[in-house]
């Protein structure tokens, strides 16, 4: 994996610096006069010490970008940059895209945060993230340029299940709804993509995260899910993909002890707990071609086929 690399380029007032100094050079070449001399003589003494300085600053720092294992298209997730120091001595005006750090003192470690959201799934490179710095005098601006990572995108779950995956979820919902006494035993973490309108919030308002009711629901779901998309055409394929997710977000809220047939990719095709193997889930989604060829399962499956549940 490559490392993190240090680059250092002369901002505008920088530039505007080097160009007065480079004039008043010559300026005093042609006259002679001592008194530019020594002021050009300052202005690259001024540039020198404020690259060392700017390159000191950020020199001596690890930089991690952590980035989330998945995300859904249309949703907006958390990218991380974990800067811990080094070197033992501090750090000023840190800044990871549009957040900012002033002071980072010896031998400590800080989390700057930005947020990252696209509007159709697939395999996306995060790139060009940097950390950055001014300091000292806005003449120089280094930076810590980050490797490329790759983050899944998964399709936008769907709200709605079609029939008849959702005939028997109906009045569970509606008990979910209204079945707000339950306990913290009965609840589950709201997760990334999960329905924001059944928060637990008489639940919720007393800790410091969401909680979602799940003991009052029964989904009824099989044991093992192979999803057959053969049929669809390509607008119909990404609809069906929504729905898959659609579907393995609200088994993973109810804690539902289901097994999709998914691509693992070290494993190849395999079954994936939605559960367990969530993520693995959402990223052969968001990597499923619509010409892919799903090879058969072993054992006993519940095919769902997307084709025919569309049209109903």
């Amino acid at each position: 994996m490559n490392k993190p690399r240090l680059r250092i380029s002369l901002t505008t007032s920088g530039k505007t610096l080097l160009f007065l100094a480079v004039f008043l050079l010559f300026a005093a070449q042609n006259t002679g006069n001592n008194l530019l001399y020594l002021m050009s003589s300052c202005f690259f003494a001024c540039l020198v010490m404020a690259g060392i300085s700017s390159l000191r600053n950020l020199s001596g720092l690890n930089v991690e970008l952590q980035v989330p294992e998945f995300c859904f298209a249309g949703h907006s997730c958390m990218l991380r940059c974990r800067i811990e120091e080094t070197a033992g001595r501090p750090h000023h005006s840190l800044a990871f895209e549009d957040d900012f750090l002033t002071f980072l003192p010896a031998g400590s470690m800080a989390i700057l945060k930005t947020s990252f959201a696209a509007g159709s799934r697939g395999q996306y490179l995060i790139k060009n993230m940097k950390v950055f710095s001014c300091y000292p005098v806005d003449l120089f601006i280094t930076r810590v340029e980050i490797p490329v990572d790759a983050l899944p995108i998964g399709p936008e779950p769907a709200r709605n299940v079609p029939e008849p995956l959702a005939k028997d979820h109906a009045g569970s919902q509606q008990r979910q709804a209204s079945g707000k006494e339950g306990d913290y035993w009965m609840q589950s973490l709201y997760n990334e993509g999960s329905d924001a309108a059944m928060i637990n919030w008489n639940i919720s308002a007393r800790s410091t995260h969401e909680w979602i009711l799940i003991r009052s629901i029964n989904f009824g779901a099989p044991r093992r899910l192979l999803f057959n998309f053969s049929g669809l055409d390509q607008a119909g394929f990404e609809t069906a993909l929504q729905i898959v997710a659609g579907i393995i977000v609200r088994l993973r809220d109810t804690n539902s002890d289901v097994f999709v047939w998914a691509n693992s990719f070290r494993k190849g095709y395999t079954w994936l707990s939605v559960n367990d193997d969530f993520a693995g889930i959402v990223r052969w989604l968001a990597c499923l071609r619509h010409d892919e060829a799903i090879p058969l399962s072993d054992g006993d499956t519940d095919e769902v086929n997307l084709a025919r549940l569309m049209v109903r």
